[in-house]
């Protein structure tokens, strides 16, 4: 079982779409961990509240649909990546401009279940599915020096 999640922050305009493995009721301590992420380098006045979360019994299909989404969203220009200075837990890649809110997001999660078989969003080569359905993105190797 998996659950696919929307987060809002109180001073941002995008929202956070992520997965977890995780129960409904456990996604709070990972709400509460980017919350933290995000007050510790920006600011104790920045709340982040869970705005929409669906349970699925795949974790591989909760994968491939949060995949999905965030893809056609990666597409349209509509990603706002949200890199600290000094944090990087706060899920800074899945951070995206919605602009009618919930709304933009559910016609993509409906487009999302509609394409992820027929119309599968590529998946980038340093990522592989693991057996548990959860997607590895492995690390990407440093340049090598060039004297």
């Amino acid at each position: 079982m998996a659950t696919l999640y929307v987060m809002k922050c109180n001073k941002k305009r995008p929202h956070k779409i992520g997965m977890t493995k995780r129960s409904p009721l456990e996604i709070d301590e990972r709400r509460r961990s980017i919350e933290r992420s995000i007050r510790q380098e920006f600011g104790k006045d920045y709340l982040v509240k869970i705005v929409w979360q669906k349970e699925f019994k795949s974790t591989l299909m909760c994968s491939l649909i949060e995949w999905q989404i965030q893809h056609m969203l990666m597409k349209r220009g509509l990603q706002r990546k949200w890199n600290g200075f000094t944090v990087k837990s706060n899920g800074s890649s899945e951070w995206f401009y919605l602009p009618k809110g919930l709304k933009t997001f559910k016609s993509y999660l409906a487009l999302g279940h509609k394409l992820w078989k027929s119309n599968p969003a590529p998946m980038p080569k340093q990522w592989e599915v693991l057996k548990n359905g959860l997607i590895f993105k492995k690390p990407k190797k440093p340049e090598t020096l060039k004297h």
